[in-house]
């Protein structure tokens, strides 16, 4: 294969994907059957041009943006086959790993959105935490919106749409999977 048609399709694999060095070597390998002396050649022209830990950082700023967490950005540098050492330098010399990559205020504008479909605050809870999201973030938020008044009207709210259609073991049934807790669920029906 011609070095200068393999250059240039090396030249824009990497200028519209930003795969890792493995990654386009990997690629170009398979685009020359095999022959490492020209892909080796071919990545030796292209070294000003390749800027691994640039990319790296971009790529984090790029997850940290769509509020992705730390596990989720590892797991996808991985999968690109970036190197372990240089995302585990960038994370921990460029971005503070003691404290959370999510925003604050994501996390607020979806327990609002939670809370504005009478989910409970354990429900609430429960799926923020499922995507891994700081847990003393997301308790004092919670704690911010949620008071047991705010709880109980809930609740009430919940048992007025169903109180009609169901007797008392149902319906206490029924708000336990909505995850509101037996005892705020008993102070409904004393």
């Amino acid at each position: 294969m011609n070095f200068e048609y393999l250059r240039n399709y090396a030249l824009n694999y990497y200028l519209k994907y930003y795969p890792s060095v493995k990654k386009l070597s990997e690629k170009l390998l398979k685009k020359t059957s095999w022959d490492e002396k020209q892909v080796l050649s071919v990545l030796k022209s292209m070294d000003s041009i390749i800027a691994e830990k640039q990319v790296i950082e971009a790529k984090i700023r790029f997850y940290i943006g769509r509020n992705k967490n730390l596990s989720y950005i590892k797991s996808k540098l991985f999968e690109k086959w970036f190197e372990k050492s240089d995302y585990e330098e960038i994370l921990k010399n460029k971005f503070n790993l003691d404290e959370t990559l999510l925003n604050n205020d994501y996390i607020k504008r979806k327990i609002i959105d939670y809370k504005n479909k009478w989910k409970s605050r354990n429900y609430i809870f429960q799926k923020l935490f499922e995507r891994n999201e700081d847990k003393n973030i997301i308790n004092q938020n919670l704690d911010e919106f949620f008071s047991t008044d705010s709880e109980l009207e809930n609740i009430r709210l919940e048992y007025e749409k169903i109180k009609w259609k169901y007797e008392k073991n149902k319906i206490i049934e029924r708000l336990l999977r909505k995850w509101f807790t037996y005892d705020t669920i008993k102070k409904i029906f004393s």
